[in-house]
């Protein structure tokens, strides 16, 4: 079969049969371009549509209706790559307490074009975020993520608390009292017997202190 051409009269022999063959190949049946359809590909087919599609996140254990959904999605995918919203969708298909933190979101501040994957502890529990599943989101972070863009994966745990406050008073009264010393001197106390604290000894018979002579 020749087909109608569209070049040049001046066109060579060989221009003239490579738009032969090129119209032919455009010339194909439908099973074959069924396999450039999400819809339509075998399902054994599908793998190969994501590889010619460079779907990087493609997950052998996905159903056919996600691996179909996934490759309907590779060119929409491929423009929001490189984005927030890629490496959210990336944490969504994950676990949905899944967070990003961007550099200028976070207390402290990090250094620019950097971000965080918090997986909150309290949330999602060590069963679920093995190590195996915490390599997988690395992986396809990475992938989704900015080129120039660098995270770090952290299993956080928030912790809250409450500040109290309380006062109390109570009434009273001062009263100032002046006292004022006075010196003995009806006894020479020198003269007295004193124990070893210097205390008087006092004398029960005679009902007097004890003198030293």
């Amino acid at each position: 079969m020749t087909y109608a051409s569209v070049l040049p009269p001046a066109s060579t022999p060989l221009e003239k049969a490579l738009e032969q063959v090129a119209a032919r190949l455009t010339d194909l049946p439908a099973p074959v371009r069924s396999v450039w359809s999400a819809a339509d590909c075998p399902e054994t087919h599908l793998p190969w549509l994501a590889w010619a599609l460079a779907i990087s996140h493609w997950k052998s254990e996905w159903t056919t209706a996600q691996k179909r959904a996934e490759v309907a999605d590779a060119i929409p995918y491929h423009r929001r790559k490189g984005t927030r919203r890629a490496v959210e969708e990336v944490l969504a298909r994950y676990h949905p307490s899944l967070r990003l933190v961007e550099w200028h979101e976070a207390s402290p501040r990090r250094a620019p074009h950097t971000f965080e994957v918090r997986a909150p502890a309290s949330e999602i529990p060590a069963s679920f975020l093995t190590s195996e599943t915490a390599d997988a989101i690395i992986r396809d972070v990475a992938v989704a993520k900015p080129a120039r863009a660098h995270f770090d994966f952290v299993q956080s745990l928030d912790l809250k608390a409450g500040l109290y406050l309380a006062a109390g008073g109570m009434g009273g009264s001062f009263t100032r009292a002046d006292y004022a010393a006075e010196r003995d001197t009806t006894r020479d106390w020198a003269s007295l017997l004193q124990t070893e604290d210097g205390e008087p000894i006092f004398d029960g018979d005679t009902q007097d202190f004890l003198e030293t002579n």
